[in-house]
């Protein structure tokens, strides 16, 4: 037990250190975490013993909704809405084209047949949002904000596409006699299923939180914890894609008014990055590096194939009308970084028990590490090649009203009381002395910006910034009634 508390100590120390190493050198967190499970594993210094792709799936698909979950609720859609028409279309057709076009090659010049290689073009069609966030913005590279917009949407909702397509190429290989139409209906239901279940339970959500008006917002963490892994669970039950569900449950709450909301999204953004790191460490153990002496000859024709034919002429014909220029094409082409989600993918044949599942695997996971280090390293150098790197600097910025924590002085939320001396005033009558600062009015829900005649009504929550809350508290005891203690800072 106490070995085992070391181990995640370290592995929680060495991933936050990590991001400077992968700012410094471009170099992709993933393979550091990647590195850490195969020195870890059997044929590492750790000698630790794991092959369960059963276990490895199972984990895999948990951290999986955990980390497409606060990928959604994180994503504004009034800052993707310029880019959806690109982005979706590469995270549905693009997926596709790329499924084919890795698959015509595969099969004629590998062990794999037809359905094989249309299973192993599926699992590498995906871009991974870890790997590709880690550049973008842990990594600090700054390109234009249609071709970082294009890139982040398309990352973060191809998953399920794959998936779906996965799933039906499985049955098909261990059932057979599944035809054109029957496959299609399969991938529109999975997907249509997938996201009507997402809908609905986002708004169950809301409803139930609204109803039983918790006001602690670690409940409320607990409640969304437990809609992600129930909306999961259900919809997969009612044969939809999970993932699709989780997609659309977190960006339908992401977009909703909710109490403790950017609290939320930094509660998940953290429980995001904890799974993810696990994840990839237990990656990192399931692979033999042995084995690659096997198939590297392989492993490099077909990541060749996938970098620089497959991906460049499915982001080209998807996007062939979305009016890009060719210099946006090749960049959105180069930044479809492989990561975990293929590898999570990979394990679903071995689970199953298909032919060349191994095989399968392990290419897989060679191919992620090619992409990840020849791709994610040269990200830099290509949008400056390209004349796609973000020279200016941006003069407005979305500024973090829960950062005045940290501040020396203090922020407090009040609440107007029927018979106290503001309720029904203007806030320019109400005497507030200059070191003491009305910032923010919450009525109701909606926040109104405070000025000299906005009108105090009962039931307001205010924000008041002063040097100490005592302070505050001592001028306004008589008018107010403090909502928190007065030795703790509320966040707004």
């Amino acid at each position: 037990m106490e070995k085992v508390c070391i181990i995640l100590a370290a592995l929680i120390f060495s991933s936050i250190y990590s991001l400077k190493l992968s700012k410094k050198f471009n170099i992709p967190t993933l393979i550091i975490y990647l590195g850490v499970g195969m020195l870890a594993g059997s044929e590492g210094f750790g000698g630790i013993e794991f092959d369960n792709a059963g276990l490895a799936q199972f984990i895999g698909n948990l951290a999986l909704c955990i980390i497409l979950f606060s990928g959604a609720y994180n994503t504004d859609i009034k800052e993707v809405s310029a880019v959806k028409k690109e982005g979706l279309a590469l995270a549905f057709a693009g997926v596709f084209f790329n499924t084919v076009l890795v698959a015509v090659p595969i099969y004629f010049f590998t062990p794999f047949d037809f359905f094989g290689a249309l299973l192993f073009g599926a699992i590498v069609s995906s871009t991974d949002a870890s790997a590709v966030m880690s550049i973008l913005s842990f990594g600090g590279l700054n390109i234009k904000d249609k071709v970082r917009g294009i890139l982040k949407l398309e990352s973060g909702t191809n998953d399920p596409m794959a998936n779906v397509i996965i799933i039906l190429l499985i049955n098909i290989i261990k059932l057979g006699n599944i035809g054109i139409i029957q496959g299609l209906v399969f991938l529109s239901l999975q997907i249509l299923v997938g996201a009507v279940a997402g809908f609905i339970f986002s708004k169950l959500t809301v409803k139930f939180i609204n109803k039983f008006e918790i006001k602690m917002q670690e409940l409320h963490q607990l409640i969304i914890l437990g809609s992600i892994l129930f909306t999961y669970g259900f919809t997969n039950i009612l044969k939809g894609n999970g993932f699709m569900a989780i997609y659309i449950l977190g960006i339908t709450l992401g977009n909703t008014s909710l109490s403790y909301k950017r609290n939320m999204g930094r509660f998940f953004g953290s429980l995001s990055w904890m799974v993810e790191v696990g994840m990839f460490v237990m990656l990192g153990l399931l692979v033999f590096p042995s084995r690659f002496l096997a198939i590297w000859k392989l492993g490099l024709a077909v990541s060749l194939v996938l970098i620089f034919l497959a991906r460049p002429l499915s982001v080209f014909i998807t996007l062939s009308k979305s009016g890009l220029d060719k210099r946006e094409k090749l960049f959105i082409a180069w930044g479809g970084l492989k990561g975990a989600v293929p590898i999570v993918f990979a394990t679903f044949p071995l689970v199953e028990g298909i032919v060349n599942a191994e095989l399968i695997f392990n290419l897989v996971f060679f191919v992620v590490l090619l992409s990840v280090i020849f791709q994610g390293m040269t990200l830099p150098f290509a949008s400056s090649y390209l004349g796609l790197k973000e020279t200016k600097s941006k003069v407005f910025e979305k500024g973090d009203l829960e950062n005045l924590e940290y501040f020396e002085e203090s922020l407090v939320k009040v609440k107007v009381r029927n018979e106290g001396e503001v309720a029904e005033k203007k806030i320019s009558e109400i005497g507030l002395p200059k070191d003491i600062l009305l910032i923010l009015i919450n009525r109701k829900g909606k926040h109104i910006l405070p000025k000299g005649d906005t009108i105090i009504e009962t039931g307001d929550e205010l924000y008041i910034l002063g040097e100490s809350s005592e302070e505050i508290e001592n001028y306004i005891t008589k008018a107010l009634e403090t909502i928190n203690s007065t030795d703790e800072k509320q966040q707004a």
